[in-house]
């Protein structure tokens, strides 16, 4: 598996949320809480984002680059 490594800025509020949650020990570390939380999001959001894209697809298909 190829990995990436990333810089995330997060809002103070945030930051605070999440380093809260590590001390109570919810996640190990802030690179597991952003993995989760982005696969949760791509498993919520999967039909989403393939019909934004199927429609962008067909308008393109329709009007054409013009």
């Amino acid at each position: 598996m190829t990995e990436i490594t990333t810089t995330v800025k997060l809002p103070a509020r945030l930051a605070e949320q999440v380093k809260t949650h590590i001390q109570q020990g919810w996640s190990t570390d802030l690179n597991s809480l952003i993995v989760e939380a982005l696969r949760r999001y791509m498993e919520t959001h999967q039909g989403e984002l393939i019909e934004r894209f199927v429609k962008e697809d067909v308008e393109w298909g329709l009007k054409g680059d013009e």
